[in-house]
This record gives structure tokens, C-alpha cells and sequence, in this order.
């Protein structure tokens, strides 16, 4: 599917995706093929910012690592 989007900030992309999920939460999925996976295109969208917001934001970098092995908390 080629869409051409309007210039939005990631803000507005978040927000357009959460207008999404709780439109379909209330009607249920489209029934049109098309729909479903322009909504699809619109979550896939946000996550891709959620994840490049999480990877930059340097709190979140140890937070997948192990623990070390001599600092155990107990």
C-alpha cells in the first residue's frame, strides 16, 4: 500500500496510533483489508518511535543486562 503522509512529529503520530486502538477497541476492526493495514502502517509507526525514544534515553541502557556478578542484592 503507497500512502503519502503528512509531515507529523512523532507526538502526533503517538496520538494519531492511540485515536486508532481506541476506535477499534470501541467498533471492532474494519472489515476492509485496506483499513486494517493502514491501521497496521499507524501502530507499526508508533512503536517504531516508541523504540528509538527507549534506545536514545541513556536510563534505559543497562536495563537489559545482566546483573553483575560479584553485586549480587542479596
Amino acid at each position: 500500500m503507497d500512502i503519502t503522509f503528512p509531515t507529523l512529529s512523532d507526538d502526533e503520530w503517538i496520538e494519531f496510533a492511540l485515536y486508532i486502538d481506541c476506535a477499534v477497541s470501541q467498533l471492532q476492526d474494519p472489515k476492509g483489508e485496506n483499513l486494517r493495514e493502514f491501521f497496521q502502517l499507524i501502530r507499526q509507526k508508533r512503536l517504531e518511535i516508541e523504540d528509538a525514544r527507549w534506545r536514545s534515553n541513556p536510563e534505559n541502557w543497562g536495563a537489559c543486562c545482566p546483573w553483575p556478578d560479584d553485586d549480587f542484592p542479596f
